[in-house]
């Protein structure tokens, strides 16, 4: 999968036409064959544009900062990516009238091992589902598939399952790079941070640990769509997918076989309704 040239043709055509005043794309780390984003703001840094297997981020976490807010933004989203702008849009965190989006056809991209990512093997839309232009060739949608990781956790007993979780909080530095990685997370003030709160204090402790991460996979709930940009700047290296997709399996389960962001318009599982939802936790 290599689109580095067409990427780079539609940019200089967009800046050419003065559509756009920004591109958030790839470009080629300086240190290693991995890729780091870039946010072109003049035509000579075209060239430094690429997309191939390496690129990895979902770049839709960029237009939440300030340097892209009411600016006509051009912006290069895979399937896992154009998600999570389309519940952006959704939630009116971003104007589509302010976006020029070239969705690509995606068809997985690499790990660090050099093999293609768990959430690709298991992607339900590797097509862009919301773009301008599109680059590749469609695959449609996939049989959704309940993550592997989630079935082994599932397996184990709930004392395993407890240590291993507790493992896992004491390994969090409560450094906060998930959220702030995270292109739906973009409150002002996150309640994790709120200075009076007991439960949601920065101490450096397994507890604390624990509140804020199920706190923020809760407010994901029904809203993440699997890019994993989050454990991919854990410092820690945290499987903190196996929060994520123990939800999105529930909410599959028990919401009309619910996954974020697959359809325009959709704000999600807890805005829908319906006789068919399950009532057996109602007392």
């Amino acid at each position: 999968m290599d689109y580095t040239k067409q990427i780079q043709e539609i940019a200089s055509k967009l800046f050419a036409e003065e559509k756009i005043d920004i591109f958030i794309g790839y470009r080629q780390n300086a240190f290693d064959d991995n890729q780091v984003p870039i946010l072109v703001t003049v035509p000579a840094d075209v060239p430094n544009l690429i997309f191939t297997d390496k690129s990895v981020l979902n770049l839709t976490n960029y237009l939440k900062f300030e340097h892209t807010r009411n600016k006509r933004v051009g912006i290069v989203v895979k399937g896992c990516d154009s998600r999570a702008l389309n519940m952006l849009l959704t939630e009116s965190q971003v104007k589509r009238e302010n976006l020029y989006v070239i969705g690509i056809n995606c068809t997985g991209v690499l790990n660090e091992k050099g093999e293609k990512a768990q959430n690709c093997l298991e992607c339900v839309m590797p097509d862009a589902v919301v773009y301008d232009e599109m680059i590749g060739t469609p695959s449609g949608k996939k049989e959704y598939s309940v993550n592997v990781d989630v079935k082994e956790l599932a397996a184990k007993g709930l004392v395993e399952r407890g240590e291993y979780f507790q493992e896992i909080f004491e390994n969090c530095i409560r450094c906060n790079a998930c959220r702030h990685s995270c292109p739906l997370c973009y409150c002002t003030k996150c309640c994790i941070d709120q200075e009076s709160a007991v439960l949601y204090n920065g101490s450096n402790t397994p507890s604390s640990a624990f509140h804020a991460l199920m706190t923020w996979s809760l407010h994901l709930a029904g809203r993440c769509v699997d890019c994993r940009n989050c454990e991919k700047a854990c410092p820690s290296h945290l499987p903190l997918h196996l929060l994520h997709k123990q939800n999105e399996m529930v909410i599959y389960e028990n919401f009309q076989q619910h996954l974020a962001g697959m359809e325009k318009d959709d704000r999600g599982a807890f805005y829908k309704y319906s006789m068919k939802d399950p009532d057996d936790f109602i007392m």
